[in-house]
């Protein structure tokens, strides 16, 4: 049996380790395994040859690629270390007895490793390709893996269960495939075309969106302005790269903040987006691996029992069973802190009775300041005049944000309450996955605004970058332009300002997009996902409205439960596989990376993909 796995990245490599695993416990007959990754083994964004300033955005304690006792999977468990661990205890070893680039840089990384630690993308990467010479070096006899470093780029149907793969100037036949694609790179949208002809025409630099390893940040001079579009996590990582990567340091002061010590070789750097805000923080991580707080309003008894009984609810009790377990903690946690005259398990039972009623805040006497106001989380911007009282704004945000981060996820109302909200990933994921609302409410309550405010607020960056993005707002390296970015095209130079303050314009001849392309496969440069679209193996995934509208969005779409490929009439690609970012939007928040003991759906997804994989029958 063949069996073929494009895309070696974490995804891959779990159902890789699945496989092995699946073929120990029923032997069969002889097994080959090819996995193909044109940018080798971790794929693009986790090589371990990027700069080690690019940081992970999960504790190193919380990542790993092997099952434990809480994944509900049919497969054998076989334990293995965390990222952490295998750092600890193979790590130092095992780099240096490698060829990497960064070796110096990951050797003192590990050293100072600790349960609090965010590690570098690099390290990951090294961790990964470590996990595949692992399984690589205990085959059972009958398992044979292959490697190609190349890229497929188009399947073909043979036969109902027989795939013809073609890579390079070669093809394969295989019996089944399991594909996790990445992210890959789309066509420039309209304006950014006009942006990047724009700039070639007139000798300026437009960096399009893509992986911060692979941005060519050396173009950008010394001491000329730029402009970064976006505030997200993209954003930190250019930040980092224009300023520590070029020779700058951050000196820790006995107050606790940061300052900033120029190298002299970083641009002046102006930035913006939408929202105009920088991400919340993520709050200091005081729980133990596995750790979880209970959920009381989307809990995982509803949402099976919805899943059950194939029940649906509206867009807006969905987002209102969100905001009541996220305010749920966030009050309890206030009152533990603040209100230490009332009863928290009291006050908890009350507010679970009424979560999205005043009166209960109002009986027990919570001031105004204090409450949570998801109308000014969306909007931390408020009525702020012009750009220079922005400016004091944003510094506040970032001080109060800082703050409130370094309170910790069991402890600081805020950090906690955040906490809550990526907790609820699982079933929101669950959600979406079941079609529990319909897809108008999901379309007008996800992907119209829930979206963007969960990523705000829930997928920010570790404490250290909201102190290094305050130290260097200070130091005037960077200025933040505010909401609604506007670029225009004036003469031989770009002009940048929000559309709340037009007073304030900049002009710079580089832009940089600081964010990752929405996914969508319909104007995807992957090859072999426009040869899926053509040939029919492949469609984009449809909403369908109550008034026979459709609305196409950016995903590949595949099966409820069994992440199988379905072709343009809808119906499965028998033993083809797809799982991944490739199906964001059919799916929701398809990034990430596994997390050990909490029953991790990627986990159960790449042993469901190889029990499949294994024993598919018609």
């Amino acid at each position: 049996m063949k069996i073929a796995l494009i895309g070696a990245g974490p995804r891959n490599l779990m159902a890789l380790e699945r496989l092995i695993a699946w073929h120990k416990r029923i032997p069969s007959s002889a097994l080959t395994i090819h996995l193909f990754d044109p940018a080798g083994i971790a794929g693009r964004v986790w090589q371990p040859d990027q700069p080690h300033e690019l940081l992970m955005n999960s504790l190193a304690a919380k990542i790993t690629l092997f099952t434990d006792h809480t994944v509900e999977m049919e497969g054998p468990i076989v334990p293995g270390p965390t990222l952490l661990e295998w750092a600890q205890r193979n790590g130092n070893h095992f780099i240096n007895e490698g060829n990497f680039k960064n070796k110096s840089y990951l050797l003192r990384e590990i050293a100072h490793l600790t349960a609090e630690s965010y590690a570098s993308r690099a390290l990951y990467g090294v961790y990964q390709e470590w996990f595949y010479q692992e399984l690589c070096n205990h085959l059972p006899q009958a398992v044979r893996v292959v490697f190609h470093q190349s890229a497929v780029t188009s399947i073909q149907q043979l036969t109902p269960r027989t795939y013809k793969l073609s890579y390079d100037d070669s093809a394969e036949t295989f019996s089944g495939v399991a594909m996790a694609l990445g992210e890959g790179m789309s066509e420039l949208s309209s304006s950014e075309k006009g942006l990047s002809h724009f700039a070639n025409a007139h000798h300026l630099i437009y960096l399009r969106t893509g992986y911060p390893a692979e941005q060519n940040f050396d173009s950008l001079p010394a001491n000329q302005p730029v402009l970064l579009r976006g505030l997200g996590l993209n954003f930190m990582d250019a930040m980092i790269m224009l300023t520590t990567h070029r020779g700058g340091t951050f000196k820790r002061q006995p107050d606790d903040s940061l300052i900033y010590q120029p190298s002299g070789t970083e641009p002046k750097i102006y930035a913006g987006s939408g929202r105009g805000f920088p991400y919340h923080a993520r709050g200091f991580d005081q729980k133990a691996v596995g750790e979880t707080r209970p959920l009381y309003f989307l809990s995982n008894q509803l949402v099976a029992h919805m899943i059950e009984k194939q029940e649906r609810m509206s867009g807006q009790q969905f987002l209102n069973y969100i905001y009541a377990d996220v305010a749920c903690t966030y009050y309890t946690k206030l009152v533990a802190q603040k209100y230490t005259g009332i009863s928290a398990h009291k006050f908890e039972q009350a507010f679970q009775k009424e979560p999205l009623a005043t009166e209960v805040l109002d009986d027990y006497g919570i001031a105004k300041e204090d409450r949570l106001d998801w109308d000014k989380l969306a909007h931390p911007e408020g009525k702020t005049a012009d750009a220079a009282a922005f400016k004091t704004v944003m510094v506040k945000y970032l001080e109060q944000d800082i703050a409130a981060a370094k309170r910790g996820n069991k402890t600081g109302p805020f950090a906690s309450a955040m906490d809550t909200l990526r907790e609820l990933r699982t079933n929101i994921r669950k959600v979406i996955t079941y079609k529990l609302i319909s897809d108008e409410d999901y379309a007008k309550y996800i992907l119209g605004g829930f979206n963007s405010l969960n990523s705000f607020l829930a997928v920010g960056p570790p404490i250290l970058r909201s102190e290094q993005l305050l130290a260097l707002i200070k130091a005037g390296i960077i200025e933040i332009l505010g909401p609604q970015l506007q670029v225009e095209l004036d003469q031989e130079q770009f002009v940048a300002y929000s559309k709340r303050f037009p007073e304030k314009k900049v002009a710079v001849k580089a832009i940089v997009e600081a964010r990752l392309p929405s996914v969508d496969v319909r104007i995807s440069q992957n090859p072999l996902i426009q040869n899926l679209l053509t040939s029919g193996l492949a469609r984009p995934y449809s909403l369908h409205f109550a008034d026979e509208e459709t609305k196409q969005l950016g995903a590949l779409d595949v099966t409820t439960e069994t992440a199988e490929l379905l072709d343009s009439d809808g119906d499965p690609i028998p033993n083809v596989y797809l799982w991944g970012i490739s199906t964001e939007g059919r799916h929701w928040l398809t990034n990430g990376s596994p997390i050990p003991s909490v029953n991790d759906v990627r986990l159960r997804m790449a042993d469901m993909i190889a029990n499949q994989l294994l024993n598919y029958t018609d």
